[in-house]
């Protein structure tokens, strides 16, 4: 794998597959501080073999966030907290894990809270678009319910199955009786 100081890392985006680079690693951690990668996106240094954003141990993408009536959203970067806390999205009393240790707290009380994961330099135009995390969840709804209705197809085709086998195991019984 190439150096962290190789302009040869490839970002690709989960929700449409576009893909961003090739550009330096520093410039992947800087957009996953600034929530522009998310859980589901993926590196590669080749464009061929991708790995998981969060399987990427330099990118620190170690938190996930709980949402009240939602699936826990990450894991995620500590600056993407801060970035969706920025936006709205989340409050300082929303609860954080830490996936390294288990631990669970709040934004208020993260070890990061109050600090700044910005770099402040600009973003390149050719930055991936922001990952909110009610973008995320809307994504994953709309995901789930294209895996309900596949599920739903594979029910009804596997009960028409039994339908059949059961009309066929009737008639067998039906013939036995008459034979015996």
């Amino acid at each position: 794998m190439p150096n962290d100081h190789s302009p040869s890392w490839f970002l690709r985006k989960h929700e449409n597959g576009d893909v961003f680079g090739p550009v330096f690693f520093d410039q992947i951690r800087e957009w996953a501080a600034n929530a522009y990668v998310n859980p589901q996106d993926s590196l590669s240094t080749d464009s061929k073999n991708w790995t998981k954003a969060p399987m990427i141990a330099k990118l620190q993408m170690d938190w996930l966030i709980e949402i009240p009536d939602q699936p826990l959203y990450g894991p995620t970067s500590a600056g993407a907290v801060l970035e969706f806390l920025r936006m709205g999205e989340i409050t300082v009393s929303t609860r954080i894990v830490n996936c390294c240790t288990a631990e669970t707290t709040i934004v208020s009380e993260a070890p990061f809270f109050g600090s700044e994961t910005r770099s402040g330099k600009n973003e390149s135009a050719s930055a991936p678009s922001k990952s909110g995390i009610k973008v995320n969840l809307q994504k994953h709804v709309r995901d789930l319910e294209v895996e309900l209705l596949e599920k739903r197809v594979e029910l009804n085709t596997a009960n028409q199955k039994i339908m059949m086998l059961e009309v066929r195991l009737h008639d067998l019984e039906s013939r036995l009786k008459e034979k015996g």
